[in-house]
């Protein structure tokens, strides 16, 4: 009886612990099949992304030529060492590793290890670019022992002219923090983008769009084999209306001087054949990681090598102004060719005396406007200006782009300014003063202009009064704009005082004149004022004499040649004191220059 019982109790403990049994293997082969069958894609698709990595592929940014074709920014084979981020723990020993095989400087370091600290697991960051042969065969020898690290091949920006044309073609650099805006393609390791001049302006059609390529890893993330590849699409090529010959003969010409600057224009499209600011730097110092050191030398120059002159500078036209002025007066029928004022070297104001450069000679005497314009007679275009009031002349100036953006497509462009009455008023909070009128007859007091505005102006003047636009790009659709509403008698009259300031014996740049025949140049020159010269120094002469941040700015304005002509130029030297003597020397380089290098139609 005891017996069956146990039986009996062996039996149900059987069974349930059977059941149990059962239970468990119906739920895991349930359980196995929602794995395999039910939900099979989706783990599969979990399984392929720790397989199958995506890479993007890096287009091949797109070339910069000149008119002719001459490269101006290319390309260039190289390797990178490139560090993924996958391995988080062993980060510090590979980066130990690293820089007994590289011989990476704390910079290096530093900036490697900032990068890691940003990116997200499974990115990647650069560990050095542009390897050398020697350092790319024992990255390459090591890597078996380096988990994450990989070789790259791609390419690197280099420009063949970096110092000439450092300005206009600017440069590329990494990508920074605020210039992530979510494009997958500027969070690839060691990307680049324009950060200045047109390589900024026509990033986006430089840049390309890039490729796709799938690979299979394991588990340590070394590739094992490439699935598919889907190959990038290269930037576009960018023509420029630049001409390299002409633009090193203005930047050789420019290295007589510490600072200066200079653009070259066809007068009839507005392309831009030259724009130099000098000194330039070497541009191909950004496109890897720049030095502390480099950087430091740059950026404390006392002559501004990393600012562009010609279309940032601000500077006060002085007596290239006068062609406004003398316009304005025209148009507006306050004199004529006949109309003559008396200069005995200086004009008397209420008190102040507003002194005419000639002032020591006694003055320019009774002088005409045509004489006016080739002597730069000061004392006339005083009376002058007082006939006319600032508002008229600054209506003029206007017409002619002076106070606007021409619209270059370089980045950095500034307006400069043509005051008025009511802008004194809204922006001074200060009635406009008579004596005000007179420093801006000379181009002086609040009027500012940057070179490639004044060289803006000249083109329109000897064009037949026809609006341009400044630009660096081909345009095959320029349009002939309507001339502005001045009478072409009266341009010609300015245009013979300008022609005679170089032509004639008595004209103020006579001496830096183009004496072969069929090229000869037309221009003006002004000084501008960066400090007040006193009494005491216009008696003993000693003007030359103060330190250099105190001389004026020396301007020359100018086209060639004569008879019809083809180029307007403008050349400044920061602090060189007398436009005849320090601007005017060198426009006469570059305009001859211009018409040898680029013979015929442009």
């Amino acid at each position: 009886m005891i017996e069956k019982d146990q039986n009996k109790v062996f039996t149900r403990r059987a069974i349930i612990l059977g059941g149990i049994q059962s239970s468990l293997i119906l739920g895991l082969i349930g359980r196995l099949y929602v794995l395999q069958v039910v939900h099979s894609k989706h783990y599969q698709l979990l399984s392929d992304k720790n397989r199958i990595q995506s890479l993007l592929l890096t287009p091949t940014r797109g070339k910069i030529t000149d008119r002719s074709g001459i490269i101006l920014a290319d390309n260039h084979t190289s390797y990178k060492g490139v560090l993924s981020l996958d391995q988080k723990d062993e980060l510090n020993k590979i980066i130990e590793k690293l820089t007994s095989i590289l011989s990476l400087n704390e910079q290096t370091i530093f900036t490697l290890q900032s990068q890691i600290k940003k990116r997200r697991r499974y990115a990647s960051v650069i560990i050095k670019e542009d390897l050398t042969w020697e350092e790319l065969s024992k990255l390459e020898l090591h890597c078996p022992d380096l988990p994450g690290v990989v070789i790259e091949k791609g390419q690197s920006r280099s420009y063949p002219y970096p110092f000439e044309t450092c300005h206009t073609i600017g440069y590329i650099a990494a990508v920074s923090e605020k210039d992530l805006d979510g494009t997958p393609l500027l969070e690839l390791p060691g990307f680049k983008i324009g950060k200045s001049g047109v390589e900024k302006t026509f990033d986006a059609s430089l840049r390309g769009k890039p490729g796709l390529k799938q690979v299979e890893v394991n588990a340590t993330r070394r590739i094992v084999r490439t699935l598919t590849t889907l190959d990038s699409i290269s930037g576009n090529d960018l023509k420029l209306t630049l001409d390299y010959p002409l633009q090193k003969a203005v930047y050789d010409t420019l290295q007589k001087v510490e600072s200066a600057t200079c653009v070259v224009l066809d007068v009839h499209t507005g392309a831009v054949l030259s724009l130099v600011s000098s000194p330039g730097f070497n541009s191909n110092l950004f496109t890897g990681q720049i030095s502390r050191k480099d950087w430091k030398d740059l950026s404390s120059n006392l002559y501004r090598p990393l600012n562009n002159k010609a279309i940032s500078g601000l500077y006060s036209p002085g007596s290239t102004f006068k062609m406004i002025v003398s316009l304005a007066g025209l148009s507006r029928g306050v004199i004529d060719e006949h109309t003559t004022f008396h200069c005995p070297g200086h004009y008397d104001f209420y008190g102040h005396r507003f002194h005419c450069w000639h002032w020591k000679y006694g003055g320019h005497g009774t002088i005409n406007l045509e004489s006016a314009i080739a002597q730069s007679c000061d004392v006339y275009f005083y009376h002058l200006a007082l006939l006319l009031g600032v508002d008229a002349i600054a209506e003029t100036a206007r017409s002619f782009g002076l106070g606007s953006l021409t619209g270059i497509e370089i980045a950095g462009e500034k307006e400069g300014l043509i005051p008025t009455k009511s802008w004194k008023r809204l922006v001074k909070r200060q009635a406009w003063s008579t004596g005000e009128t007179l420093n801006i007859a000379i181009g002086q007091g609040y009027v500012l202009a940057t070179p490639l505005q004044l060289a803006k102006m000249t083109a329109m003047l000897v064009n037949g009064l026809r609006p341009i636009t400044p630009h660096l790009v081909s345009k095959d659709d320029i349009k002939e704009a309507m001339s502005l509403d001045y009478s072409h008698k009266h341009c010609q009259l300015i245009l013979n005082g300008m022609s005679n300031a170089v032509n004639k014996p008595w004209g103020t740049i006579y001496n830096s004149r183009i004496q072969e025949p069929c090229f000869e140049m037309g221009g003006k020159t002004g000084s501008t004022q960066v400090s007040r010269i006193t009494q005491q120094q216009r008696e003993t002469n000693t003007v030359n004499n103060r330190p250099y941040l105190l001389r004026e700015h020396a301007i020359y304005v100018g086209y060639a040649p004569v008879e019809n002509p083809r180029f307007a130029v403008t050349v400044l030297v920061e602090h060189g004191g007398s436009g005849a003597r320090a601007a005017a020397p060198l426009g006469k380089e570059i305009l001859y220059a211009a018409q040898k290098l680029i013979p015929g139609k442009t």
